[in-house]
Formats: C-alpha cells, structure tokens, sequence
C-alpha cells in the first residue's frame, strides 16, 4: 500500500482536510445543530478528479434539498400515524434507490441522495412530527455547507482537471484502436487479441463516463456532452466492422488465397491507419474507390467466395468513414478551442443520449432489500422503544442506497460496519481523553489530522477507497462534534451502537435478498441481449444502428469486469457479446433494406427473421437451443433470393451473409441453388428442397 501513495493521493487527502476544518469552523460560527454532518460531507462528496467532485457536489446539493422536502411534504400529513409515517419513509427511500440504478449516468447520485436524506431526516422526525422543518432545514444547510466547501478548496488547490483524465484517455482509446484496426487486417484473432479488444471496449465506455463530468470541470476549455455523445457513436461503430472484417478474411483464407486486389486495398488501409501515415480524406476517397472497383458483380450465382468478398469490401468502406470521422473528433476534442467543423457540429446537434444497459429486476430487488432492512431495523425500534433507533434505520438506509449499484454490496457494507465499530474506541479516546485537552480551535484541528489524513490518503487510492472513506465517515459521524463539549457514555454507546447495528441489518437483509454474484450478473447481462435480439428479429424494436452498437458496447465492458476470463468457445452461441453485437446491426441492417426487396426476396427474409426470433426466445426461457439445419436453409434462401433481386444493394447483401457467418461459422460454404426447368412440373415442391 505504501508504494501506491504518491503525490496526488497527499494532495486530495490535505485537501479534502482543509474542506473538513473550514467546515467546522463556519458549522462552529453559525451554531449548526450537527456540524458533524457537514464534515462526513465533505468525504461523501470529494473526489480526486475536480469535474467529477463538482458534478457529485452539484447532484447532491439537489438531491438533499429533494429528499428534505419530501420528508417535510410527508411526516406533517400523517402525524396521527407514526407506522404509516414510517411505511412512507420507506418507500420513498426503496423508490430512489430503483430510480438511482436506472440511471447510470453521474445523475443517479442525485436519486441516491434524495433517498438517505430522506432517511436521516425522516426517521428522527417520526416521534417528534413538529421537528421536521427544523431538521430538514438544518439537515439541508450543514450538507450545503460540506458540499460548498469541498468544491472550492479541490477546484483553487492543485485540482486535477477531468478534461486532462479525459484528453490522456482519449490519446490513449485512440493509439488502442489504430492498432487494433491494423491488427484485425493483417492477422488472424488471438485469445490475447480477443481480450484487448474487450479492454479498448471498456476504455470506450470509461472515456464516455469521463465526459460526462466535463461540464462541470475547471478547465476553462471543454468540449460539450453533444460532441462527446457523437464522438462515442462513431469509435463504437469502429467494433462490429472490424470484427466482421477479421472474421470474413479468416473465411475467405480458409477458401483459398485472398484475390490480389483486395490484398492490395487492405495493405493500402493498413498504411493509411498508421500514425505516420496523413489519414487524409483525399486518400480515404481513393482507398473507398479501390473497395468499389475490387468488388466482385452479384448475381444468382455468385459463389460464397464473391458473395464474403462483398461483405468484406462493404465493411471496410464503412471503417473507412468511421475512422476518418474518429480522427476528426479526437483532434476536436484534444483541442477544443478551435472551432469545430460544420460536420462535427451536425452530427453533434443529432445525438440523443447514449442508450445504456438497464436492469430493472436488480433495481427492483435492490429497493426491496433496501425496503426489508430499514423495515426490519423499524420493527426492533418499535418493539423495543429503543431511543436511538431511529439511528439505526437511517444509517441502515444510507449502507442500501449508497452501495446499491453493486452487484454484491456485502463486502464493502462489511468493510463499513467493522470500521464502525472500531472506530468506537477511537472515538471513546477522543471524548474522554483529547477532547477535554483541547484548549483552542488550531489545536483541534490538529489532533483531528491523525485520523482525517490518513483517510484521505486511503480515499484516493482505488484499492483502499471503501476503507478510506468508512474510515473518514465513521469518525466524523461517530464523534459527533458541537460547537461546545458534551461527554455523555450512555448516549455515545447508544448512538454509535446504532450506527453499527443498522449497518449489520443492511448487511444481513442484503446478503438474503440482494446478492446476485458477478456469474449470475453477467448471465442477466446475457439474457438481457437475447431478449434484444427477439424483439430485433421479430421487429418489436427498431433501433438505429450506432444505437444497437452504444448499448452492446456498454454491455461488453460490463462483461468485462464480470467474466474477465471467457471461454474459447462459450457454452451458448451467443454468450459473446461482441458477436451479439455483430449479429444485431446484420439484422438491422437487413430490415432497413427489405422493403425495396422484391416480393420473394421480403417473404424469405421474413421467414429468416421468424425462425431467428424464435430461437432467441428459446435462449432467453434458458432452454439450450442449438441452431438447426432449418434456419441455415432460410438463410440460404433469402441470400438466394436477395442477390436475384434487382434492387439488391451490397450493403444488403453483406448484412444477410454477415448473418449467415455469424450464426453458422462453421457451416459448409453456401451454394448458389440450382433451379432446373424440370423443377416448375414438380408439383408441391419446396424451396428448401432446392437448396443444394
């Protein structure tokens, strides 16, 4: 751990100090009723990038006033019932903590707070209905004043830009790419090649999540989040062509060796993709021309070969357009001082928010779990009259909503109530032997830096940062200091005890009903693409392409941290998800194309589509569903009947035999179908009989 404490780490831990004492000072010159609370605030809210621990700091200031308002909303109104009072605390507390995890943006923090605000405003209140007001209004200013004073010390002291995390991120995503788009060309997928391509995916999504936070960031040069959301659309488009484009000329190798030209037009992209290289849109233009000219006619009898070939060529022009669009919005986003050109400002003016995976079952559970401990912690409350039970249940409601997100929130709610309670003899040292020392406000503040800096430090390293931040939260919660000195052992012993036996309701509660495990989490993850797909191949949803690509990529990186090990050959299919992701833009973009297509060609494709829904519909109920010779014909047909209809695009044949190689990799190669004058006096006889 000591080798992992450098600079930065003594600067945010000095900092967030700094906001600590200035805190206690002004709570201590108001005469704030909980000054403790405005000090574990200040540890709540920092954090090392300054963007993002001003967009924490924005989101809770909102959602403190929200949750305070609410509670002031509902405990006047059933002030003849404390049990319903209660109740309604609880679900108020269970509905932010389901609202705060579908929404994965830094916004949900907002949610999370108008959650455990509530709670400890609430829960106080219930017996003593009239305080409400008065609690929440100085609930609402000392957690003001936390989040104030952290934001301006961590943005004058040495802050550390988001823009820079994200600009040292964004060389990096792109230097990963080009030589991934390089790789993919010139060489067969590897184990290691397979996993580095997943990291870059995760390397995507986090270099989104960075931008988020950038309107909120000290640098006085930034780019806007419609940039940023448009940027994202074009680098993940670059994951399913590549990982077409790899899969295709490994099959066309298995074939025979590659035609000359096109070893030629992917050298030549291979050279343009190059750091050295001027990636110039003159060169682009003419690498797009030697696609066109190298490929193959399409007709009736095509051979497979001709047929992946188009495939192959319709993809790399795609890469082409998506790289070149890349470079334009990295160099904009490295620098943006420089006015962006016309077409990154149309492109940004377009972009919606980025679709992400949601979970509404783990969020539903998750404010269950929640719901369960806080009513638990209630019931003991009432049946013992304990007077600091009240305590309990909020402290129960801050451990379920503040670690929700997490697919198995007992460790660290573990980690948080074991430092709670060995942070009673600290504090028992502090009441009974510092404090009564203690002759001025300069030397509390100096005995106060054994604890707080050490937390801190701990804060900003990755590793530690749970330990850091229960360690900064029990103390300042714990000792609870006021403006003068109170030592009372039997309220110290019962707060702190109250404390420490929420924290172990949440923790019980959550292990019974919470807990999924990274395993089942990534299955959810899984099932949750194959309920995708059925609704994409039954035609119940109609995503964009560079949608369908931003919410598999973002399920990809999920994946990467929940089986950071998969299988060369996963059990299912489909349980990769980059094929998943492969797989949908082939369907979308076949549906976007079918109703140019002639009446038999729509009829094949529709046939395709339902056996193709019906099979992820079997994957999804958890059958084992294994891709039969039925589908392969549909297929074989449709591409049959697509490459026999005049209106027939490539970029419509490349999507159907993309499907084709994607669900059957190992299939024999397709043949084009005979059709024999001796076929039309067969009566009755199928297609599928036709297909050879």
């Amino acid at each position: 751990m000591i080798r992992d404490i450098g600079i930065r780490p003594i600067i945010f831990s000095v900092n967030c100090y700094i906001a600590t004492i200035l805190t206690m000072f002004i709570a201590f010159s108001l005469d704030l009723k909980s000054p403790g609370w405005a000090m574990t605030t200040v540890y709540l809210t920092s954090q090392p990038l300054s963007g993002a621990m001003r967009a924490k700091a924005f989101y809770r200031a909102i959602g403190t006033f929200v949750g305070g308002a609410a509670m002031v909303a509902i405990v006047p109104n059933l002030v003849d019932a404390p049990e319903l009072t209660t109740l309604a605390i609880i679900l108020w507390v269970a509905l932010c903590v389901f609202v705060s995890l579908l929404d994965r943006t830094p916004r949900s923090y907002m949610f999370v707070l108008s959650g455990y605000t509530a709670a400890l405003i609430g829960f106080p209140s219930v017996l003593a209905p009239g305080t409400v007001f008065d609690t929440a209004v100085s609930r609402v200013e000392e957690i003001t004043l936390g989040v104030v004073c952290a934001a301006i010390v961590h943005s004058l002291f040495f802050p550390k830009s988001a823009f820079s995390a994200f600009e040292q991120k964004l060389r990096s995503a792109i230097a990963d790419t080009r030589r991934w788009l390089a790789d993919g060309l010139t060489q067969q997928a590897t184990p290691e090649a397979e996993m580095e391509r997943r990291q870059i995916a995760a390397d995507i999504s986090e270099l989104y999540l960075l931008g988020t936070s950038l309107r909120f960031d000290t640098s006085p040069h930034r780019p806007d989040i419609g940039t940023i959301r448009a940027f994202d659309r074009k680098i993940v488009a670059l994951l399913p062509l590549v990982s077409a484009i790899e899969d295709r000329l490994t099959l066309l190798r298995r074939i025979g060796p590659l035609d000359a030209k096109l070893t030629r037009v992917l050298a030549g992209v291979c050279d343009w993709l190059k750091p050295k290289a001027p990636g110039d849109r003159l060169r682009a233009a003419e690498l797009k021309e030697a696609c066109v000219a190298t490929t193959p006619t399409v007709g009736p009898q095509s051979s497979w070969a001709d047929l992946v070939t188009v495939n192959v060529t319709v993809r790399l022009i795609e890469l082409i357009d998506s790289w070149q669009a890349c470079l334009s919005f990295a160099a904009y986003l490295a620098d943006p001082r420089q006015t962006p050109s016309a077409d990154i400002r149309a492109a940004a003016a377009q972009i919606g928010p980025k679709p992400m995976h949601t979970d509404p079952g783990i969020a539903l559970l998750s404010a269950l779990a929640a719901a369960v401990a806080m009513g638990t912690c209630a019931f003991f409350w009432i049946a013992t009259a304990w007077p600091e039970g009240a305590s309990a249940i909020a402290f129960a409601a801050v451990a379920c909503t503040l670690f929700a997100s997490l697919d198995d929130p007992t460790p660290t709610i573990r980690n948080i109530t074991l430092l709670l309670a060995l942070c009673i003899p600290i504090v028992f040292v502090y009441q009974f032997f510092v404090l009564p020392a203690i002759g001025g406000f300069v030397l509390l503040c100096a005995v106060l830096a054994f604890v707080l800096i050490p937390a801190g430090i701990l804060m900003a390293i990755p590793a530690y940062a749970a330990i850091g931040l229960a360690l900064a939260l029990g103390f300042n919660v714990e000792l609870g200091l006021q403006t003068s000195y109170t030592a009372d052992l039997a309220a110290i012993v019962n707060s702190n005890s109250a404390f420490v036996l929420g924290g172990v309701a949440a923790l019980v509660v959550t292990r019974l009903l919470r807990v999924i495990g990274t395993q089942a989490s990534a299955r959810r993850l899984i099932r949750a693409t194959y309920r995708d797909l059925a609704d994409l191949a039954a035609g119940r949803s109609h995503p964009t392409r560079d949608q369908w690509a931003s919410r598999m990529l973002d399920r990809v990186s999920l994946l990467l941290y929940r089986q950071p090990r998969f299988e060369p050959r996963p059990q299912h299919e489909f349980a990769d998800a980059l094929e998943d992701l492969r797989l949908g833009v082939n369907i979308i973009e076949t549906q976007s194309i079918a109703p140019a297509m002639s009446k038999p060609a729509q009829d094949a494709l529709a046939a395709m589509f339902a056996s193709l829904a019906a099979h992820f519909r079997a994957l999804l109920r958890g059958r084992v569903a294994q891709l039969g010779d039925d589908l392969l014909q549909k297929i074989d047909i449709a591409i049959s009947e697509v490459t026999a209809c005049t209106a027939a695009t490539h970029a419509c044949v490349a999507a159907v035999v993309g499907l084709r190689q994607t669900l059957y990799p190992d299939a024999p190669p397709y043949r084009p179908r005979q059709i024999e004058q001796a076929d039309a006096a067969l009566p009755g006889q199928s297609e599928a009989t036709s297909v050879t």
